[in-house]
């Protein structure tokens, strides 16, 4: 059997890759692509939905086992300092005072590519590697004196509903304060209004409670703190229009029952 690379499964993660019918096919019917996607997946959504964030260089050690375990050339064994990037193609005090006056400096297009060429072996190797969940962005590398990721009590799968197509995820986070966040990631599409509300409902949907906007494809989202979520255990996320009526517009984009963790 042919899995789809990993390069494609990190592309289909941040919803930068259409897959062929074939590759559809296989992700349905293969656990271990499946598991990788959805392992991808939820990395992509703890991503977007962070905050800011400290970030520190990494020490040598990590780029000496990347460069290891992707059998890179000596050329690029010493490892990448943001200091090297800032001032790689900045002019020594000898060269600026031998410059003529009258010669045009070179067009930013002659640098990028050099920037790119050094910056490409950090990012390829990084997802590689399995570091993707370490990475903002695939430039900076987050420090490893990072917090623990909060504990997920519930996640559910959200399906669309009728006049819409795709999906998403969600998952509730218990806080070391004790708060709860619920984090949604929507990739669906339709006759979109273009404002699109969170809601906690009710197994029969009779009670709700709204939680926020979506802005985008991904948000975070405060659980109130005496709402019982064995009570309100559907997430659904609602096409809403413009018109200052608070109340759910009846137009559900997708919706998924939360299970416990």
């Amino acid at each position: 059997m042919t899995h789809l690379d990993r390069d494609t499964l990190a592309l289909l993660a941040l919803a930068e890759l259409d897959l062929s019918a074939a590759e559809r096919d296989h992700l349905a019917d293969c656990p271990e692509c499946a598991g990788e996607l959805d392992a991808l997946r939820r990395t992509v959504l703890i991503g977007r939905s962070a905050g800011s964030v400290d970030l520190a260089e990494p020490a040598d050690a990590v780029w000496g086992r990347i460069h290891s375990a992707l059998g890179l050339s000596d050329a690029v064994a010493a490892p990448p300092r943001p200091a090297d990037f800032a001032a790689e193609d900045a002019p020594t005090p000898a060269a600026a005072e031998e410059k003529p006056a009258d010669v045009p400096a070179a067009p930013v297009t002659e640098l990028a590519p050099r920037r790119r060429r050094r910056w490409l072996p950090v990012a390829a190797a990084a997802c590689a590697v399995g570091l993707v969940g370490g990475l903002i962005g695939g430039v900076w590398w987050q420090s490893t004196r990072e917090p623990a990721a909060a504990p997920v009590l519930y996640e559910a799968e959200l399906d669309p509903l009728p006049g819409w197509t795709g999906g998403g995820r969600a998952y509730v986070e218990q806080l070391a304060d004790g708060r709860r966040d619920v984090v949604v990631d929507v990739d669906a599409t339709g006759a979109d209004t273009g404002l699109r509300e969170v809601w906690l409902l009710t197994d029969d949907a009779t009670g709700l409670v709204s939680v926020g906007l979506l802005d985008g494809e991904s948000g975070r989202f405060a659980i109130p703190a005496d709402l019982d979520l064995t009570r309100y255990p559907l997430l659904d996320v609602s096409a809403e229009p413009d018109d200052g009526d608070p109340t759910h517009s009846g137009d559900s984009i997708v919706r998924g029952a939360l299970q416990a963790f």
